[in-house]
């Protein structure tokens, strides 16, 4: 009866790591053909890089310049050295700047914000890849990391400074994860990524509580050479592992980021177990929307910076990302 029942339990692990095997390497397969579109330069297995046409990038800090001198109250596009220090300064007393570092836009700030997100839309939409792409978060997220943080913010449970999955905080398991550095010192407040082991990647695709709760889950492969560059996009599968690292308590940086989910992926989207992959609230849409904002519609977020500063005080999750607001028609059919 016992040898029976080891006999059982040898076979069910054996299938489950067979599983688990198939999982990764059908991730692996699509995201290579993602790479194959996209990668201006590919290194590993699970992280590929996009450096954009010069003109592209500055359009994209031109519009987030704009974004981020409207929240600062300024009636013009700061430099980056006067934004910078003006950012340092008014760190602990921005309403729409949250523990996870995300710069959330408000009323005073919709047009501002649609005009960034519009250029980061038409940057995405000139890798070539179009014909792949499903869905992709809205809006985009524009994140703030002060190289000093506090050890209330960094004791956070999504705090970026803890290595993690995004699966984790509630992002699609089937997701890409995009970085676009824009400003600041990226060599010294910047981003380490990496690999879990294959046969605990499919097991991990859940949600949790706290990023904490996948501390147990080693790196055991660093993408060491993997350094940030203005006016490259960095793609990371969300089976990756990544980390913020801080190694000077001065300055910041400013990025942009998102995720998109892929067509033609319905088999491995089907191989994570249902309540394992789910999300907490999907930020994504039609990738025919997306583009549309900007153009034919208007992103408008409701709240003010008053109310934002009226809410500071109240005990709530720490956002992830931003929510709460209105798609609006720009023209009558």
């Amino acid at each position: 009866m016992i040898q029976e029942i080891l006999a059982e339990s040898l076979k069910s692990d054996q299938l489950g790591y067979e599983q688990a095997i198939a999982f990764s390497e059908l991730g692996d397969r699509l995201f290579d053909e993602l790479a194959d579109k996209i990668a201006t330069r590919r290194q590993y297995r699970l992280l590929f890089e996009h450096t954009l046409k010069p003109e592209l990038f500055q359009q994209i800090r031109v519009a987030a310049a704009g974004y981020i001198s409207a929240c600062l109250n300024s009636p013009i596009i700061l430099s980056e050295a006067e934004m910078l220090q003006r950012l340092l300064a008014a760190r602990n007393t921005l309403p729409n700047y949250t523990g996870t570092g995300l710069l959330m836009p408000k009323r005073e700030h919709t047009l501002a914000f649609n005009l960034f997100q519009k250029s980061v839309a038409e940057a995405f939409y000139e890798l070539g890849a179009n014909d792949l792409i499903d869905a992709v978060d809205l809006p985009v997220n524009l994140r703030m990391v002060y190289g000093q943080t506090s050890t209330e913010k960094l004791s956070l449970p999504f705090a970026s400074s803890k290595c993690h999955s995004d699966v984790w905080a509630g992002v699609a398991a089937d997701a890409t994860v995009v970085v676009l550095p824009l400003f600041g010192d990226i060599d010294n407040i910047t981003i380490e990524a990496g690999e879990m082991p294959r046969e605990m990647e499919l097991q991990s695709m859940r949600v949790m509580s706290d990023f904490d709760e996948g501390r147990n889950i080693p790196m055991i492969v660093s993408y060491t050479e993997a350094q940030l560059q203005h006016g490259t996009m960095y793609f990371n599968d969300a089976r990756g592992l990544h980390q913020t690292v801080r190694r000077k308590a001065e300055g910041l940086r400013i990025s942009v980021d998102f995720r998109f989910r892929r067509k033609f992926n319905e088999a491995y989207r089907s191989m994570v177990p249902t309540g394992m992959g789910g999300v907490e609230e999907d930020m994504s849409v039609p990738y025919e929307n997306w583009l549309k904002v900007g153009q034919e519609t208007l992103i408008v977020f409701d709240e003010t910076m008053e109310q934002a500063k009226s809410g500071q005080n109240i005990k709530a999750p720490v956002p992830l990302y931003t929510k709460g607001y209105r798609l609006v028609k720009m023209f009558e059919c």
